[in-house]
């Protein structure tokens, strides 16, 4: 039974990003299961996750090519959305589409970091400008993913979470500038369940390209012993075992049917929580204590 302070996403339409694996694959599925008619925005609608979702035959899943860096491809996606929404219109934009990165700041190339902002916040904005008109129709909402590396920095993640920072500058601002709209924004601040985004094997081929690609004086001054230390620890990361994506899909899902959406969800366990109060509320000598 919908509690009175949730409303029905069925017959509703919602575009969601990066939906070829993680989150965003299993938030279509979700979606689609509620009732909603879901546009599943994909890198690569032929292949691997895109194809699995096509081959289910859905009559509400419509599987659209949608590499949010690319100008022309959020232009047709809208298109299509345009073209083939239901009567109730386009009920949300969630804008799940992520890259990452790792490796201390004189490492990691300015190529690197102006291709993980492109994709983390550069293409939430271009799809945001895109579909902002067809949300002012319904009252809709934006949803953007964030992190907790949104709430406090560590080593060795700098490029993802400058992105990160700025998607919380770009969703606070957006939310107040769409309430004559009556549009809302949430983010969704996923902690360590993050599943997918490191695995064995892709740490250890960016670790091998990042190496190349550092001065060989900077390499000298931290020396390969340290950086293997380095990569060791996020092998580590990215082998400890599955992370359930059901909190992180939950959350999203709430801040698409709650009455009243919140301005945040945190899918975070219990570590970074603490994290995140500790550096938000105490003096910042504490958190560096403690946590790094």
């Amino acid at each position: 039974m919908m509690s009175l302070l949730q409303v029905s996403l069925n017959g509703k339409s919602v575009l969601v990003t990066g939906c070829d694996s993680g989150f965003g694959y299993e938030l279509a599925l979700r979606l689609e299961r509620m009732g909603a008619v879901v546009f599943a925005g994909c890198v690569k609608a032929q292949e691997g996750g895109a194809k699995e979702l096509k081959d289910l035959n859905l009559k509400r899943l419509h599987v659209i090519q949608l590499d949010v860096t690319s100008d022309e491809q959020v232009a047709t996606a809208t298109d299509y959305v345009s073209r083939h929404i239901p009567p109730q219109g386009l009920w949300a934009v969630v804008n799940n589409a992520g890259l990452n990165a790792f490796g201390y700041v004189e490492w990691v190339p300015i190529t690197t970091c102006k291709k993980v902002m492109d994709v983390n916040v550069w293409g939430a904005v271009r799809v945001i400008h895109s579909f902002l008109p067809l949300l002012r129709d319904t009252r809709g909402r934006i949803v953007n993913l964030s992190s907790a590396l949104s709430r406090f920095s560590l080593p060795n993640r700098s490029t993802y979470g400058i992105t990160k920072y700025g998607i919380q500058a770009l969703s606070d601002s957006l939310r107040f500038e769409m309430k004559r709209w009556g549009i809302s924004v949430s983010i969704i601040e996923p902690g360590s369940l993050v599943s997918g985004i490191f695995t064995e094997d892709s740490v250890k081929k960016q670790a091998a390209n990042l190496w190349n690609q550092i001065p060989e004086a900077v390499q000298k001054v931290y020396t390969k012993e340290f950086y293997d230390n380095v990569v060791g620890s996020m092998l580590k990361y990215s082998t400890k075992g599955a992370i359930p994506k059901a909190p992180v899909v939950d959350a999203y899902v709430m801040a698409l049917v709650h009455r009243y959406p919140h301005p945040r969800y945190q899918p975070m366990e219990l570590k970074m929580k603490i994290m995140a109060w500790v550096n938000t509320h105490l003096p910042e000598w504490v958190f560096e204590r403690i946590f790094t």
